[in-house]
């Protein structure tokens, strides 16, 4: 029961948890629900991000998610009064970390070949991937968005 594949992966996902850390903690208050429209805005793209890697590490992949749950609705629902702060999504990045690492962890190589759950790859390989690169995309909007404010980054771990 080799991990060197799921280590490496695990790696991965604990230094891009980090880079949407300090993306995050770039942002002030102002800056925080202020953005070029009406979804790129720091805490909207961040919202977006920890929501998504919910949904892709959910224990039941067949149950329906609910969508924006951890704060009474999705992003695109809230009044800016209702959307969550820096220190909350903070929080739910960090329990999502555990959830992945935890996952992640109690698996072997050979386990990256079984089927996704989802739509988006064909292995589990490919389905962790995918969120990934669907993570990091967002991350580069959180670090163009932190330029557009005056800030620093790009923060790479």
């Amino acid at each position: 029961m080799t991990q060197i594949l799921v280590k490496d992966l695990l790696d991965q996902y604990q230094r891009t948890f980090q880079m949407i850390r300090e993306e995050i903690e770039r942002f002030d208050p102002a800056q925080w629900v202020k953005g070029i429209d009406f979804f790129q805005s720091p805490v909207k793209v961040t919202m977006h991000i920890v929501d998504c890697l919910d949904f892709y590490f959910r224990e039941d992949t067949q149950a329906k998610y609910h969508w924006g749950h951890r704060f009474g609705g999705g992003w695109w629902e809230l009044t800016d009064e209702q959307l969550p702060s820096p220190a909350a999504l903070l929080e739910y990045n960090s329990e999502i970390e555990a959830r992945v690492t935890a996952h992640l962890s109690a698996l072997d190589d050979a386990a990256l070949s079984q089927p996704s759950p989802d739509e988006d790859a064909a292995t589990l390989l490919g389905h962790y991937i995918y969120a990934l690169r669907h993570t990091l995309h967002h991350h580069g909007e959180l670090a163009a968005l932190s330029i557009y404010h005056g800030n620093p980054g790009g923060s790479w771990a």
